[in-house]
């Protein structure tokens, strides 16, 4: 007996017989022009060291951001010296707001949390404080419902990424999955790998080339015990190896709905087969969910697609490695700790 899953792709093309030429097999390389990860208003990256994603509200009730020279000093008996405002967003009369400060000539990070949310992100980020490739806190400051983290200088959304050495790219791609890895591990989920969120110190090597060390997961407050992530992960490999950021056109930024755009590249870049677009039907309830009904519209609109399995020239083995990171199926996908055992990162 055919299982309804084994069936699905055949059913699709019976209630959508446009979809069969998308799937035929290409003749031509994609175009290689360029094309971008995220939308500008999507990732407003400021010029300082921190990620693109907001600082959650505080409690604070004044206009202002904390002086700079304000001390506030931890249970630990650490005094934190505010050297600077990276971030601020006021929200009606409450300010949101994240702190570069010093203490003992060291550079941290102050970052406000909700106070509905400052148990829930402690207790989450607790489990996975020890792993080297995840930034946790290192400080806390409850009376302020604020979280200190060591200071990361810069990220991979700040760094030219066509300056960096390919095995050196490979080591962060790495470090940064082995973090990811280790959270979902414990069951937690990012929500938000992208660049921004890929940080790490900087370093001049004794040739006068710059070095990274120190890589890490950043921005945990809106993980969730949910699945996600490796998709992301995959797009973000490929601005970093291949200096190409997917899921941005001209025309889509000045849309005023910008999303058919994206998800027309999303299912020309990433739909492998037949199977992987059956999976994702069933996945989301059947070709009758509204949702996977829209995407079949999409895909009849297409005049050819672009699967990402078959740009030229790419490594064969990172093109293996991010196929599995990012096909449609979510039961297909390859795992964060799967991934870190691809033969592309021992290469």
């Amino acid at each position: 007996m055919v299982s309804p899953r084994a069936a699905q792709p055949a059913r699709l093309l019976r209630s959508c017989p446009s979809l069969f030429h998308q799937f035929l097999p290409l003749t031509n390389p994609p175009s290689q022009s360029r094309c971008f990860f995220c939308t500008p208003r999507q990732c407003q990256v400021p010029s300082t060291s921190m990620s693109s994603t907001a600082a959650p509200l505080s409690t604070t009730t004044s206009p202002q951001p904390l002086a700079r020279g304000t001390q506030l000093t931890s249970p630990s008996g650490r005094c934190y010296t505010i050297d600077e405002t990276i971030y601020q967003r006021s929200r009606g009369r409450l300010l949101c707001c994240l702190y570069r400060a010093s203490h003992e000539k060291k550079q941290y990070l102050l970052k406000d949390m909700l106070p509905g949310d400052y148990e829930y992100i402690l207790d989450l980020q607790r489990l996975v404080d020890g792993s080297a490739h995840v930034r946790t806190l290192v400080d806390t400051i409850p009376d302020c419902h604020m979280f200190v983290y060591p200071f990361l200088d810069t990220n991979l959304h700040q760094v030219q990424t066509t300056a960096i050495a390919p095995a050196l790219k490979k080591i962060i791609l790495r470090d940064a999955l082995a973090g990811l890895a280790d959270l979902h591990d414990k069951g937690i989920y990012h929500t938000d790998i992208k660049p921004a969120n890929i940080m790490m110190d900087s370093f001049s090597k004794s040739d006068g080339a710059i070095g990274f060390t120190n890589v890490q997961i950043t921005d945990l407050e809106d993980a969730v015990h949910t699945p996600a992530d490796i998709f992301s992960f995959g797009i973000t490999a490929i601005y970093v190896w291949m200096d190409r950021m997917v899921f941005f056109l001209d025309e889509a930024n000045a849309a005023e709905d910008p999303s058919d755009m994206i998800l027309k590249l999303h299912v020309s870049h990433f739909v492998n087969d037949l199977d992987d677009f059956g999976g994702f039907a069933e996945y989301h309830g059947g070709e009758q969910d509204p949702f996977v009904q829209r995407v079949i519209g999409l895909l009849g609109t297409l005049k050819k697609r672009a699967p990402f399995s078959r740009w030229h020239p790419v490594d064969p083995q990172f093109q293996d490695l991010v196929s599995k990171m990012t096909c449609l199926d979510p039961l297909r996908l390859i795992t964060a700790r799967e991934a870190l055992q691809h033969p592309w990162f021992s290469e």
